[in-house]
């Protein structure tokens, strides 16, 4: 347990740096404000057909008058009057643009001419940037009101004279707020408006979603086969876990740290996703599987355990095997599961933007210890569910290996073909009923060995199947997807062009296609980017792609050319989509990272076909 200790006060001293490690670098004065800072809004109601909207803006902020919009129910109710001029200025993302400073009130008109007491309700939208380079996600504000009793009847001429000046500014100011935020923006613009504590606890709390998914999935065998070998000591095997828990955590950190530090720059788990490393690691799995099914014992030389057992055989546990514990769990972290999920991306998006190393550090840290928590229950109630002892146990080693084979075929499915992964996790399922079947005819068995063995050897022949039929999802191997259909497009057709390189994407900017272009940032190893490529060819989406240009960006090599591009939009991994008008300007509002959904793909194609 010392080990555990000494560690854990090293976390605790490097998280109370991040509160005392420079008066500019303070949790609570981060480099950018939050927005509901930054632009301080008031709205008031008038009884001259009129509602207020007025903005207190931070000195070196602005807002965009291209940005405001009218969305929801009753948003045909209404209206806004003649914007008055603002400052110009050359925006790096929409070109020449009118933005307001300091102190901005924007009248919204209603029909003068609805009843007194009519109840309205919309959605105000708009949008900001610091001049340091954040812009800030499009934010909405509900507006409720009832209608007021009218104080002058002349008012209503005015109003509608406003109403019909206003009429087509109103739909220019439009350019994405009838689109809702993706899960990545969401999450970034619920960090930027909670204070330290509040930021805290949310991030432990997408950690705990983020447990549920590919983030943390493979690392449960692994975690598992620790607690087989901890020979079913309850507080050694959670002592393991805990062990394994932490080393995943200060990864984390270390992760968070230099994103703060170089912002989108880093993409560290990219870097080792190459075919060559994922091989020996797949390779590794597999002869820790073998072990596990008794082809050989993996253990030191004999005169090696008596030298290193001995000085710490009164702490029942050796130094040596917490450091290897603690090392899996860093390799772990950056081979076994590299994942950009929707909450991932978004606590990586607001990072970058705080520009501060100890937070980002503390921050991933604490989201981390969130994902952890599966383990650690794996690590406190694995060895009570265990059998003592009988042939059981050696049952649940051999599951533990299957498992282990299980982490190795994640790994090698990064860069194998489509086609063969059904087929893979076909044979581990066959293997594992196989087992099932023979322990079951070999000795006087347990009913559960023969229905596991049933169940095993049917998903095994599902998959199979699944295989030949040409699908390639292994949760829904017989499910009939765009991918066998004759009249889907193979990968060469669905692209017009594949780059790796602002140059190359220039070169499309200035080509003679008018229509809005979409970027797919894609790798080989990217395991959610065959499901977004599958969400193209559904025949919900692929009838929208026509409205546009379909760009594969290729980021497996993670060159220093990629590097630029994905710096250019503030990217961190693939998968991530960013949508361009056909000058080449980002319409950041629109940006999805992580793993969409096929509503927000859906939903963004239609809003580029209307403009």
């Amino acid at each position: 347990m010392r080990l555990l200790f000494c560690l854990f006060l090293l976390t605790i001293h490097t998280a109370s740096q991040a509160f005392t490690f420079a008066p500019t670098s303070k949790l609570s004065e981060p480099d950018f404000l939050p927005v509901d800072q930054a632009f301080q809004l008031s709205i008031s109601a008038a009884e001259d057909g009129k509602i207020i909207a007025s903005w207190q803006i931070h000195d070196g902020y602005y807002l965009y008058q291209e940005q405001f919009g009218l969305s929801g129910k009753d948003a045909d109710k209404l209206h806004f009057s003649p914007f008055t001029p603002g400052e110009k200025k050359q925006d790096a993302y929409y070109g020449e643009v009118t933005v307001y400073r300091n102190q901005f009130t924007l009248p919204i008109y209603y029909d003068i001419n609805l009843p007194a007491g009519t109840q309205l309700s919309a959605i105000l939208s708009y949008q900001g940037c610091a001049d340091k380079g954040l812009c800030y996600a499009p934010q909405k504000v509900p507006l409720d009101f009832t209608v007021p009793v009218l104080s002058s009847p002349d008012l209503i001429n005015n109003s509608s004279g406003s109403y019909q000046a206003s009429t087509t500014g109103s739909n220019s100011a439009l350019p994405a707020s009838d689109v809702a935020l993706s899960e990545s923006q969401s999450i970034s613009q619920l960090l930027q408006s909670s204070d330290v504590l509040s930021t805290l606890l949310v991030l432990f709390g997408l950690g705990l979603l983020l447990s549920l998914t590919p983030c943390v999935l493979p690392m449960v065998p692994i975690v598992s086969a620790i607690v087989v070998g901890a020979r079913r000591s309850t507080a050694r095997a959670f002592y393991y876990s805990a062990v394994y828990v932490l080393a995943m955590a200060l990864t984390y950190a270390a992760i968070g740290g230099l994103v703060g530090l170089f912002g989108t720059q880093l993409n560290l788990q990219a870097q080792l996703q190459n075919p060559i490393l994922l091989a020996i690691s797949a390779v590794i799995f597999v002869l820790l599987a073998l072990a596990m099914f008794g082809v050989y014992e993996l253990k030191l030389p004999a005169s090696w355990q008596q030298k290193l057992q001995t000085p710490t055989t009164h702490s029942g546990s050796s130094w040596r095997t917490s450091g290897s514990i603690f090392l899996a769990g860093v390799l772990s972290t950056l081979i076994v599961s590299p994942c950009v999920s929707a909450p991932l991306a978004g606590t990586l998006l607001y990072i970058s933007g705080q520009g501060n190393t100890w937070y980002g550090a503390l921050a991933l840290f604490v989201m981390a210890l969130g994902m952890g928590v599966p383990l650690l229950l794996v690590g406190l109630f694995g060895p009570k569910a265990l059998p003592k002892n009988g042939e059981w146990l050696e049952d649940i080693k051999v599951l533990m290996g299957f498992g282990l084979l299980a982490v190795a075929i994640w790994l090698v499915t990064r860069w194998l073909p489509l086609n063969s992964h059904l087929y893979l996790w076909s044979v581990l399922a066959i293997g594992l009923g196989s087992y099932f079947a023979h322990r079951a005819y070999q000795i006087k068995s347990h009913p559960m060995r023969w229905f596991l063995a049933f169940a095993c050897l049917l998903i095994g022949a599902i998959e199979f199947l699944g295989g030949a039929m040409g699908n390639v999802t292994p949760f829904q191997p017989l499910k009939t997807t765009a991918f066998q259909s004759q009249a889907a497009p193979q990968e060469s057709d669905l692209f017009d062009v594949h780059i790796g390189n602002l140059e190359e994407l220039n070169n499309i900017v200035n080509n003679q296609d008018s229509r809005p272009i979409l970027l797919d940032l894609y790798a080989d190893w990217c395991i959610s980017c065959r499901e977004v490529e599958a969400m193209f060819i559904s025949p919900e989406v692929l009838p929208l792609l026509k409205n546009v240009q379909l760009i594969r960006v290729d980021v497996t090599e993670n060159s220093n050319q990629n590097k630029a591009l994905m710096k250019k939009f503030n990217l961190f991994d693939p998968p991530s989509l960013v949508f361009l008008d056909s000058q080449g300007q980002e319409q950041k509002a629109l940006t999805l990272m992580g793993e969409p959904t096929k509503a927000e793909i859906v939903e963004r194609l239609r809003f580029v076909a209307e403009q």
